[in-house]
């Protein structure tokens, strides 16, 4: 996982910023070189997150529990990024809006075990990436299963060396 925390406590300067930004684009020209797909943590970066993205050129992206506005994420589906929701997104209710927005197409599931769980004092268990799941389905009127088998799929396009895995 790679990417960027603009969190005020984490990164309080411009300084702070700029020497993510340069780490975050040195580590995307590697996964160009290696024809990796990237899994990227974006916090209170999203904007800036994507705009580097596209103007690195990356085209096999994984946003994991993206919390931003909802325009910017339709610029990464527009780029052909995929956007990933962990457990605790069902214990969030500003998410609606955004995962209403993302089509099921661009949308994979994740668990972010053992953080990011149902409940915030409690581990977060592998198991729990039905609540993702189910909670996606909710919001979006379709069945669990469609959920499942559309994200399946999105994953597999994401990650295609899972095929020779699976395989074997």
């Amino acid at each position: 996982q790679i990417g960027l925390d603009f969190t005020p406590w984490y990164a309080p300067h411009a300084e702070h910023r700029d020497e993510q930004e340069a780490v975050f684009r040195r580590q995307l020209e590697i996964s160009k070189a290696l024809d990796l797909p990237v899994n990227v943590h974006s916090r209170s970066a999203a904007k800036v997150t994507i705009a580097v993205l596209k103007e690195e050129g990356i085209q096999q992206a994984l946003l994991h529990n993206f919390a931003g506005k909802p325009s910017v994420a339709m610029e990464g589906v527009q780029a052909g990024y995929f956007f990933s929701f962990p457990p605790a997104v069902s214990r969030n209710e500003q998410r609606v809006k955004l995962i209403k927005q993302i089509p099921l197409e661009h949308i994979c599931l994740e668990t972010d075990s053992p953080a990011l769980g149902p409940d915030k004092q409690a581990r977060n268990e592998p198991q729990n990436i039905t609540i993702s799941c189910e909670y996606i389905a909710r919001v979006k009127g379709i069945t669990p299963k469609k959920v499942a088998d559309v994200t399946t799929q999105n994953a597999l396009r994401l990650f295609p060396k899972i095929h020779r895995t699976l395989k074997h």
